[in-house]
């Protein structure tokens, strides 16, 4: 029978000792990973949201932090109710249902299921899709109204914004006159929702109406650099 010394046990031992040593600090350093991770993610589920205005020439600035609580203002409402109506009126051929899709982003849902089935059925959109032509949205922020709808606290619950604007029509490769020229009245409804990182506004477009008039026709002035001067009557 082999016989074991106490030394082959000793060693036996330790090496059992120093295994187990080492499983408890893998084990220790993933729960301190773990944990730095769930730490990381509540600290990206709880810091405020950030307001970013980008102007025409692509620079961003910061304005402020904001929190779910803040009411949108008028200023908001105007703004992504500009936003709508340029994505889904500032068309071009071959984009139109990129652009018809970032607009129904900003819709409620039940109203965003019927605009997109409204869409689909809409031919004139289908053609302008394969015309090689682009439109061109311009606003009149002047004429703007917006009316708000509030709860018996104060707080507003609903936009109703109107705004005007020119709507011109060009060929894809055309950049001097327009093909067809258009004055637009532009109605929507914004209902105010908790501001999510979807919607950093704190709106949704609720209902959105658009309409083509005449264009309006402006008062003729004279260019001449002299004032007339009227004739003679014909001699008898």
């Amino acid at each position: 029978m082999p016989s074991f010394t106490k030394s082959d046990q000793y060693e036996l031992w330790q090496d059992l000792a120093k295994q187990n040593g080492h499983l408890r600090r893998n084990n220790w350093l993933h729960w301190v990973v773990h944990f730095l991770l769930v730490f990381a993610v509540f600290l990206l589920a709880t810091r405020p949201l950030m307001a970013v205005r980008i102007d025409g020439l692509g620079d961003a600035q910061l304005l402020n932090n904001i929190t779910t609580v803040n009411a949108p203002g008028p200023e908001e409402a105007e703004a992504v109710t500009r936003l709508v109506s340029q994505n889904l009126l500032e068309l071009s051929s071959g984009s139109v249902s990129r652009d018809v899709g970032r607009a129904l982003a900003l819709m409620t849902a039940d109203f965003a299921k019927a605009y997109r089935a409204k869409v689909q059925e809409d031919q004139v959109l289908a053609a302008f899709d394969k015309a090689n032509v682009r439109s061109q949205l311009t606003l009149e922020p002047q004429l703007t109204t917006i009316k708000a709808e509030k709860d018996s606290t104060g707080r507003p619950i609903r936009y109703l914004v109107q705004v005007f604007g020119k709507l011109e029509l060009y060929r894809a490769e055309v950049f001097t006159a327009p093909v067809a020229v258009q004055d637009v009245t532009i109605r929507a409804t914004l209902l105010v929702v908790p501001r999510t990182q979807a919607t950093l506004n704190g709106l949704l477009v609720q209902y959105f109406e658009h309409e083509l008039v005449a264009p309006r026709k402006t008062p003729v002035t004279s260019t001449a650099p002299l004032p007339s001067i009227p004739t003679s009557p014909a001699r008898q």
